[in-house]
């Protein structure tokens, strides 16, 4: 007789470090930027470029990429911009974490400040959380079911059992992690500013971020599809020292290719963006009008299968003695993939202290999940929407400046029957802000996020690896009685008794007249000792 088994790829989180840095440094003014009186805003982004895994650690190194839009008033400009960076390597403690597999990092930047010393030199001050994962794979063969060996060595399923052998099977419902590989995601577009809009003398500040973000599996790969919103604050040709700005959403849709992937796969993609690029370049008629956008979105791609098998969970044969010999089987089964959409809205009063608003330019924000934990109804989440207000003001001296505020949040990602020992993996991303101005004293903020996420529950248990056939003692056989009075005791199943008095189910329900296999604590049986492939 021979195992015939069944491959599977198991993914288990094999250790994780969360840890929160602080990255801070004193930047000097370069010479060709005049002197800062203020600060307006400053933006910044992180980049990882190398996580190193250790024996119980790993090196991450990157850089804090920030762009301070400040006010000048010794220049006939006013408004000018500086660039900097800030880089930073941190060795992270991971207990059981080894060098020979790829650590997963995933960060998030939870604030940037920028405070003025002089006027020629700055502080740059960010909170930043990293948080490293190593999984650990394994390929398990799992034996479903024993036959012949005539059957084995045929390559073909033996639809009767070998002689006097009996197996049980249950079956085992898994999402297989079936690929994990990362990737680059590149947008590249162009537009031009609309008539009304007077042509670019120089590039003052821009943002360019990704919102709406949805990615679907197909035949092709990954389609990629959102918005782009794009804002520019620039000074015209005509007019240096007046500042005008333009806003607008861009489209795109694309396609990653990724042969592995098929529509019946359940997909995580982690999306970080990564290095953006703005520039002008002139049109037709020479005129500095049509702007090239590059932004480029990093990667994280893990592919799930749903997959549901028999497998054998105990045999024993009447003809010899079966040694099965057991492993421990750990899985993971897809609880649900969620995806919600919340909306907010709240009023944000302006600082008393503050010039009066013109023109509101564009909003920004940035979501902070302060408390996650999970109920009996699923994930309830806390946390808060912080909101940048640029805008231009009545004040001619101080003609740009940022308000600031946050609204705070509550959710519940609806899970049925999770259970607290379950796992999930959260994204968040802001589909949509915007903002009106009420009166001199207050704004209404409205925003749409999205909620993504992935529940998983651990199941698995003993699986049979392989087994051996000894011979049966005939004289230990010989000498069990042929005909046993049996009492069923708790725990008991026919299949449980038939094994450890050499019989079989069927001759239990036969001598005892039993119409199912249903017996309880206290019935009485009679056994009859079977010799099949002995005689």
């Amino acid at each position: 007789m021979e195992l015939i088994t069944k491959r599977i790829h198991t993914s288990q989180t094999k250790c994780r470090s969360d840890i929160q840095l602080t990255l801070e440094d004193d930047i000097n003014v370069p010479d060709s930027k005049p002197d800062i009186e203020h600060i307006i805003k400053v933006q910044g982004e992180v980049q990882i470029q190398e996580t190193t895994p250790e024996t119980d650690r790993v090196l991450v190194r990157g850089q804090l990429l920030f762009s301070l839009l400040y006010l000048c008033s010794a220049d006939f400009r006013p408004i000018h911009t500086m660039q900097g960076q800030i880089p930073f390597e941190e060795s992270i403690n991971m207990e059981n974490a080894s060098s020979d597999q790829e650590i997963h990092c995933h960060f998030d930047l939870e604030d940037c400040q920028a405070g003025l010393i002089n006027s020629r030199k700055v502080s740059i001050r960010s909170i930043l959380s990293l948080h490293c994962c190593q999984d650990e794979t394994d390929d398990l063969e799992i034996g479903v079911r024993i036959v012949s060996d005539d059957a084995a060595r045929a390559d073909m399923e033996d639809i009767s059992a070998p002689e006097g052998l009996y197996q049980q099977h249950q079956t085992m419902s898994l999402t297989n992690q079936v690929m994990q590989r990362k990737d680059v995601f590149r947008i590249k577009e162009e537009t031009s500013l609309p008539k009304g809009k007077p042509n670019c003398e120089a590039l003052l500040y821009y943002e360019m971020t990704p919102q709406g973000l949805a990615t679907r599996l197909t035949d092709d790969g990954i389609r990629i599809s959102g918005d782009l919103t794009v804002f520019v604050l620039y000074t015209p040709e005509e007019d240096e020292r007046n500042l005008e700005f333009y806003e607008t959403e861009l489209p795109f849709d694309g396609i990653v290719s990724c042969p592995d992937c098929n529509e019946d796969m359940i997909a995580d993609i982690s999306i970080i963006p990564g290095k953006k690029l703005l520039e002008f370049r002139p049109d037709e008629d020479g005129e500095s009008r049509i702007m090239d956008l590059e932004v480029t979105l990093h990667l994280d791609i893990k592919c799930y299968q749903e997959e549901s098998f028999e497998y054998l969970k105990d045999a024993y044969s009447t003809k010899c003695e079966l040694q099965l010999i057991h492993q421990e089987a750990c899985t993971r089964r897809l609880r649900v993939k969620n995806q919600s959409t919340l909306r907010i809205a709240d009023h944000i009063k302006v600082d008393a202290d503050r010039e009066g608003i013109l023109q509101i330019c564009n909003a920004s924000g940035t979501i902070q999940i302060d408390e996650q934990s999970i109920t009996e109804d699923g994930i309830r989440l806390e946390g808060v929407l912080e909101v940048e207000i640029l805008y231009i003001s009545e004040d001619d001296t101080r003609p740009l400046n940022v308000q600031k505020g946050t609204i705070p949040f509550e959710h519940l990602i609806e899970v049925r029957e999770i259970q607290p020992t379950d796992s999930y993996e959260l994204q968040t991303d802001i589909n949509n802000i915007s903002v009106i101005m009420l009166d001199r004293e207050e704004i209404e903020v409205k925003a749409v996020l999205n909620l993504s996420v992935l529940v998983f529950t651990g199941c698995g248990g003993k699986i049979v690896t392989s087994f051996q056939e000894i011979p049966i003692d005939l004289e230990r056989f010989q000498e069990m009685p042929g005909l046993v009075g049996y009492i069923v005791k708790k725990g008991d199943s026919l299949w449980s008794i038939a094994k450890t008095f050499h019989t079989t189910i069927d001759s239990i329900r036969e001598l005892n007249h039993l119409e199912h296999e249903e017996i309880h604590q206290g019935d009485k049986l009679l056994l009859l000792k079977q010799a099949e492939g002995l005689l």
